[in-house]
């Protein structure tokens, strides 16, 4: 089955197929570890292939499909990877206070680029 991942949670993502179903859902162990160069496989606006697992309500990731875009950050914890926050964007927002708390140029900036 394909679908959209909707939300992230730990090692738990919320996949939901076209026709609206949402299925609680993990990635296989060799998945998380080949060719990763960011602390989260998956995230949030990614399209999957999964499969339920027998005789329960959870299914497997087992495939990515390639992300049209995303928005990257390096990451907290470990400064040489990165965290994708989303991916296959179509519109972002960004909203900032005009006097208090300054909001800096450079934060914009970041944001566009």
């Amino acid at each position: 089955m394909q679908g959209l991942i909707t939300k992230s949670t730990g090692s738990w993502y919320q996949v939901q197929t076209v026709d609206g179903q949402r299925f609680d859902c993990r990635i296989k162990g060799k998945f998380r570890i080949k060719g990763l160069t960011t602390t989260n496989p998956i995230a949030v606006g990614d399209v999957v292939d999964f499969e339920m697992e027998p005789d329960q309500q959870t299914g497997v990731i087992h495939k990515l499909h390639e992300r049209k875009n995303y928005i990257i950050r390096k990451s907290i914890n470990l400064s040489k990877q990165a965290q994708v926050i989303a991916a296959n964007l179509d519109l972002a927002l960004l909203v900032v206070t005009l006097a208090s708390p300054r909001t800096s140029l450079g934060f914009i900036d970041r944001f566009l680029v």
